[in-house]
C-alpha cells in the first residue's frame, strides 16, 4: 500500500476517534493478575520486564530524551547499563517495539511538562536516573494487550493470564490504553476504557421554603399555600412534614 494512502487512512482513523471521543468520558478499572496461576517462567519474564523498562529508560535519558523519535528510535535490541563504576551491556529481550516507543514517549511528556513550567518561571530540576520502573505502558489495543471475556487477558510477548475483576468491565467498553504495574511482587492491569458519556442533566434549580402566619407556606418561586384542618390547625412545621410525605 502506497505510504500516502496509507498515511490518509490513519488520518481519518483519528479524525473519527476525535469525534467519537466528544461523546464518552474515560474510566479505569483495575484487574489483577493471579499470581497463583502464573508460572515460573512466565514470572520471571514479567520482572524482566521492568528491569529492561529501568535499563532502556536511563538509556532514553544518558543520551537526550528529546532527540528520540518514538517511531524510528525504538529499534535498539542493546544498552550499556551502568554497573558500579563500569557500564556493561545488556539485551533487551522482554520489551516489545511498542512498549519501547510508549517508554519514549511517557519520558518526553515529562521533560516537556518540566519545560512548560520553567518558562512559566517554576524551579525545576533535570529529570534524573531511574533506580526502578514500576509501570509499562501498554498502548495498543489488540496488539500489545488485549482482553478475553470471562477468560483473562493477554500481554504481548509474554501469554496469558487468569486475572480478577474482569466483571466490572462494561459490555459497552472501548478499551484504550493500559499501564502494567507490579507492587510488592504482585501485577495488575489498569486498563482505560472509553463510555458513552452519562446524561447528567438537571434543571439545577433550588427552591426555598418560608414558613409564615398571614400564608403559611410561601415558596421562592412566588407560590404560596394556605391550609386548614377542621379538627386540628397544625403548626407550620406539621404542614411542611405532611406535605414532604406526599
Amino acid at each position: 500500500m502506497p505510504n500516502l494512502e496509507k498515511n490518509a487512512k490513519i488520518r481519518e482513523k483519528r479524525k473519527q476517534t476525535l469525534i467519537r471521543r466528544r461523546t464518552q468520558e474515560a474510566k479505569t478499572f483495575e484487574l489483577k493478575l493471579d499470581k497463583s496461576k502464573i508460572s515460573k517462567t512466565r514470572l520471571a519474564v514479567l520482572n524482566r520486564l521492568s528491569l529492561e523498562a529501568k535499563w532502556f529508560s536511563n538509556y532514553i535519558i544518558a543520551n537526550g530524551i528529546l532527540d528520540f523519535k518514538p517511531n524510528v528510535d525504538y529499534k535498539v535490541k542493546k544498552v550499556q547499563v551502568k554497573v558500579g563504576d563500569a557500564f556493561q551491556e545488556r539485551e533487551i529481550r522482554a520489551l516489545s517495539s511498542q512498549m519501547k516507543q510508549a517508554l519514549i514517549k511517557r519520558l518526553q511528556d515529562s521533560a516537556k511538562a518540566l519545560s512548560k513550567s520553567k518558562k512559566k518561571g517554576l524551579k525545576v530540576g533535570r529529570i534524573k536516573f531511574v533506580k526502578a520502573v514500576h509501570s509499562v505502558p501498554l498502548t495498543q489495543y489488540g496488539v500489545t494487550y488485549w482482553v478475553k471475556k470471562h477468560k483473562g487477558v493477554h500481554v504481548q510477548g509474554i501469554g496469558n493470564f487468569k486475572v480478577s475483576g474482569l466483571g466490572q468491565l462494561p459490555e459497552n467498553a472501548e478499551f484504550s490504553t493500559t499501564n502494567l504495574v507490579e507492587r510488592n511482587g504482585d501485577y495488575y492491569l489498569l486498563v482505560t476504557c472509553f463510555l458513552p458519556k452519562e446524561d447528567k442533566s438537571e434543571n439545577g434549580k433550588a427552591i426555598g421554603i418560608d414558613l409564615g402566619v398571614k400564608n403559611q407556606l410561601t415558596f421562592s418561586n412566588g407560590v404560596k399555600i394556605q391550609y386548614s384542618f377542621s379538627a386540628h390547625e397544625p403548626t407550620p412545621e406539621e404542614a411542611l412534614s405532611l406535605l414532604l410525605t406526599l
